[in-house]
């Protein structure tokens, strides 16, 4: 599947930062956007736009959470995607942005995957 789109990747841990990298750059197009943190992720966003899809930890470092980030990242870009990851049991489905997609970790490739791909068809840009 080519789709040309740029994920940014919001997750402190090195190990799931990197595993969630190397999956999407071994998928044919999508080009990848990687940050620790709330805080770099929202710099991120505000210098370069032009991103398709957002993969957020549920806990990141900070005060910010990452369904807090994508709730903000959807209030500034509306055709934004969102993937909402966590291996807290506590967190539910309810509690992401509603056209969010959440995935429980651990997760595999094909997983993330499909994740993405329901993602960009609630906005719409699956195909664009």
């Amino acid at each position: 599947m080519n789709t040309n789109k740029t994920v940014l990747i919001v997750e402190d841990d090195d190990l799931v930062l990197e595993s969630i990298d190397l999956h999407l750059s071994a998928s044919d197009g999508y080009q990848t956007i990687r940050v620790q943190g709330a805080a770099g992720a929202l710099s991120h966003m505000q210098n370069a736009p032009g991103i398709d899809v957002i993969v957020a930890d549920v806990i990141l470092a900070g005060p910010m959470s990452g369904i807090d980030l994508c709730r903000r990242a959807i209030e500034r870009y509306p055709a934004i995607a969102v993937v909402v990851i966590t291996a807290d049991t506590e967190v539910e489905c309810a509690e992401i942005p509603l056209r969010g997609v959440f995935l429980r970790k651990p997760f595999g490739g094909e997983q993330l995957l499909e994740a993405i791909g329901a993602a960009l068809e609630k906005t719409g840009l699956a195909s664009a």
